[in-house]
């Protein structure tokens, strides 16, 4: 489905506009987005239909929220989505992709994540949130623990491909963070 707007400090959380996929084309089009996002060398071409199979898919789940994320002067610069949303286990997991490179490293992707996770502890109430990241990402690790975020320390905590790496962040450290 689709979120509710969402603003943070940096950005605003919105609900995607067609043209917004076009961005969406060309970032999992560039080799080196491919690999930080997949974990993988990119295979193949990702096309319209691509993109268009992702958004319909989300935004029909009752399950999912997906937002674009938009700079305070309306640049969108990536897209996030809260997804396996469990109302009965109050969990969920998270994906974000920054896909615009000129606004790496300038704080955008850690004000995305704690405005949903704000949102997913506040609004929805859950409990834990997880997501996967892979060891080389050092960027995104940094990101997510200053979000609240922990490596998970259980058998869990490996990922079904080498160098995958998921993660945990629960409500009461969240919480505790802000």
């Amino acid at each position: 489905m689709v979120g509710p707007e969402i603003s943070g400090s940096k950005v605003s959380l919105r609900p995607l506009q067609p043209d917004d996929l076009t961005r969406r084309i060309a970032w999992l089009n560039d080799a080196e987005c491919v690999r930080l996002f997949t974990g993988f060398p990119q295979e193949r071409v990702y096309g319209q239909d691509d993109a268009e199979r992702w958004r319909r898919s989300l935004e029909s789940d009752a399950c999912a929220s997906v937002w674009a994320i938009e700079t305070k002067d309306g640049m969108h610069i990536g897209d996030v989505d809260l997804h396996d949303i469990n109302r009965d286990q109050l969990t969920a997991k998270v994906t974000i992709l920054i896909g615009d490179k000129a606004y790496w490293d300038r704080g955008f992707g850690t004000d995305t994540m704690k405005s949903v996770l704000a949102s997913a502890f506040y609004d929805l109430k859950l409990e834990r949130v997880v997501l996967k990241v892979y060891e080389f990402n050092s960027r995104a690790i940094r990101c997510y623990e200053k979000c609240g975020f922990m490596k998970r320390s259980d058998t869990g905590a490996q990922g079904a491909f080498p160098g995958e790496i998921h993660m945990v962040a629960d409500r009461d450290r969240f919480m505790a963070m802000e």
